[in-house]
This record gives C-alpha cells, structure tokens and sequence, in this order.
C-alpha cells in the first residue's frame, strides 16, 4: 500500500499546477424555432444557469451547469383559445475551447451534451400538462471580453415527444465571479 500511495504523491507533484475553478452565471434570451415555434406561436423566452469553470488544460474548459428556461403562455397556431408554455430545467456538461488558448479573453465554441426536463403546461379548451426528460444538445460560439465577462450565442435541440422537438438559439451574457 506504501508503494501506491508514494507514486500517487510523486504523480501528483509531477502534474502541472491547474488554474482554480470559478463560478459564473449566464443569463439568455431564447428564440424558439420549428416545432418549438409553432406551439407557442413564436413566443420568446428567457433562461438563466448557474456553471462551474473547470479548466482542463491550455484552451479547454469543462462547464458544469444547471440551468432553467422558460417560455411564457402564447397562443398555439391552429387551437384558438389554446396557450402552451414551454419551461425546461437543465443539466449540462458544456465544453469549451479557446483556440487562443487564453480562457480569459477572446473567441471560444461551445458544445454540450446533458439532461432536460421539459414541461408543457397548455390552457384553453383541452387544458393539459406533459412532463419529459429527454437528452439536450446545443453548441455556439462565445466571446470573453474580460476575465469576467462575455457572450455567447448558441442553438439548441432536445427531442421532447416523438412529434416535437425542440429547436431554437439563444443569445446571452455570462459573468464569472
């Protein structure tokens, strides 16, 4: 046992010192597309998350996140009297990379893959809710200005029911603290 835990120590000496993980939110507008669109008749949205930055090595980044988004009640094309809502509790494992390799400033993408809760909630004649998790993908382009600011602007999919899937891009700041 001796031996394994000095080349454990003598491994972990020998590794590189990593930069410390930060924490950050990111706030988001939210355009659905597709299906998406149709049910709640091009009704905007907003999101919010919480991350953590872990930096792997020069210009790569693993971003934790748990994030919710909703689209508040519009009237669904085709059903007059009907509105559908539209909300969705996300955990995500988001990578990115900074082909500058500098995480604190300048051009990165984005690529995630994790779970989404999705809620349908719709009034109107035919009142009626539906609740899926499904597997949610999205992927885009960010800009750090500073080292505690920046932008991105990504699309999104997730297949909520075998006849609608949700499709949009949203557009948002994030902050580190």
């Amino acid at each position: 046992m001796k031996p394994l835990a000095a080349a454990l120590l003598a491994t972990t000496l020998a590794l590189p010192a990593q930069e410390a993980a930060t924490l950050g939110v990111r706030v988001h507008a939210l355009v659905p597309m597709g299906d998406l669109r149709d049910l709640t008749n091009s009704q905007a949205g907003l999101g919010v998350a919480a991350y953590i930055d872990i930096p792997i090595n020069q210009g790569f980044v693993l971003r934790p996140l748990l994030g919710a988004q909703f689209i508040p009640k519009g009237d669904t094309l085709g059903l007059t009297g009907t509105k559908t809502s539209v909300t969705s509790v996300d955990l995500m494992a988001e990578f990115l990379w900074f082909p500058g390799e500098d995480p604190e400033r300048g051009p990165y993408l984005i690529g995630a893959l994790g779970g989404q809760q999705w809620r349908l909630s719709a009034t109107g004649t035919s009142p009626s809710t539906a609740s899926h998790t499904r597997l949610g993908a999205s992927g885009g382009l960010g800009f750090q200005a500073s080292s505690h600011f920046g932008l991105e602007v990504r699309g999104f999919w997730s297949p909520i029911e075998r006849d609608l899937t949700a499709t949009g891009l949203t557009v948002g700041a994030t902050w580190r603290f």
